[in-house]
């Protein structure tokens, strides 16, 4: 989806999709916003939502001020567009009936213009044909799109669903597509780029020409898959370049080196940008990738909780110690 298709479309490309295949996709929309950001409920111009922490907090506006205006995060009298507004009810009565934006939510119609909103359990989602909650392994939900800008103020970012790089924001009513620098992946909760380390990335972009180009593809090679110290992908001669090689990753204790395509010992590799070196690794501190080799990394469970310094001491990861002899390690050589 290119940022010109989404300006022409006007659409919010928020598709969600909650099932045995992609399971690791919240069915919040929440999940997609930055923390405290607040945003009319798509399904109705009387409530508001507050996301906390990715989780949608309703909230309904007073008889007095009866409709919330997105663009000043206040409940009004009255509206200039109430086109948006809307769960309908009218052939609903006494039903239940779908919440178009989360798929364990619900609205039962109280009467021909009242729906009230409810929440099944925990693991389970809401199924109209059964009038019921359902397990989500049984589930086939699938959320319809959101017009993000219809419901969110300008200058609201929204994290894809699809690269960890990429995000979208709302400017001047259009929806607008932007990428992360080098080393960098958007993190929702914060609506900021951090290093790759510090976000949790459910799949990791394909990088660019990862198998090389028409003039010069790579050819039965393994290259770094460009996001991890461990991963890499195996690119075949079926179709030159091949256009979806296979992803592997070396088993714990070693990193991928691209110069050789071979697993090896972590301390003569220079990971990707932004890549956790912590990774895979059982020992509590490991040396960083900063150049100089004096930054050093405290591990918990595989993944950086700390970054440390020795100042003008330089970390031995043998010793685990900050010493006073240069440390040459290819790992933050350069």
């Amino acid at each position: 989806m290119t940022v010109k298709n989404l300006a022409c479309s006007l659409t919010v490309l928020l598709i969600l999709f909650t099932n045995r295949s992609r399971a690791s996709v919240s069915d919040d929309i929440c999940h997609f916003f930055p923390n405290e950001t607040t945003v009319r409920d798509p399904n109705s111009c009387s409530q508001y939502i507050t996301c906390i922490n990715s989780v949608s907090h309703y909230t309904a506006c007073s008889s007095s001020t009866p409709y919330f205006d997105k663009d000043t995060g206040k409940c009004v009298k009255t509206l200039s567009d109430y086109s948006n507004c809307g769960v309908f009810c009218e052939d609903s009565v006494g039903q239940f009936i779908d919440d178009p934006t989360s798929c364990n939510g619900y609205y039962y119609c109280n009467d021909a213009t009242t729906p009230i909103r409810g929440t099944c359990p925990d693991n389970t989602h809401f199924n109209s044909t059964l009038q019921a909650c359902v397990y989500k392994t049984d589930s086939q939900c699938k959320l319809k799109e959101l017009d993000v800008c219809a419901i969110a103020k300008n200058g609201v970012k929204v994290a894809s669903d699809t690269d960890c790089r990429k995000y979208y924001e709302c400017k001047k009513g259009v929806l607008s597509e932007s990428q992360c620098g080098r080393g960098l992946y958007y993190n929702a909760l914060s609506g900021t780029c951090l290093a790759k380390w510090r976000v949790n990335c459910a799949k990791h972009p394909l990088p660019d020409n990862v198998c090389g180009t028409t003039k010069n593809p790579y050819i039965n090679q393994f290259v770094s898959d460009d996001a991890t110290c461990r991963g890499y992908y195996y690119c075949n001669d079926k179709i030159v370049p091949d256009p979806a090689p296979k992803w592997g990753q070396c088993s714990n204790g070693t990193f991928f080196d691209a110069k050789t395509e071979t697993c090896a010992n972590p301390l003569t590799v220079a990971c990707p940008s932004g890549a956790d070196r912590c990774e895979g690794r059982s020992l509590t501190f490991v040396s960083g990738s900063e150049k100089g080799c004096r930054q050093y990394l405290r591990c918990q469970d595989g993944k950086t909780e700390a970054e440390l310094s020795c100042g003008n001491r330089f970390f031995d990861e043998n010793l685990v110690a900050c010493i006073s002899s240069p440390i040459t390690y290819q790992s933050c050589a350069s």
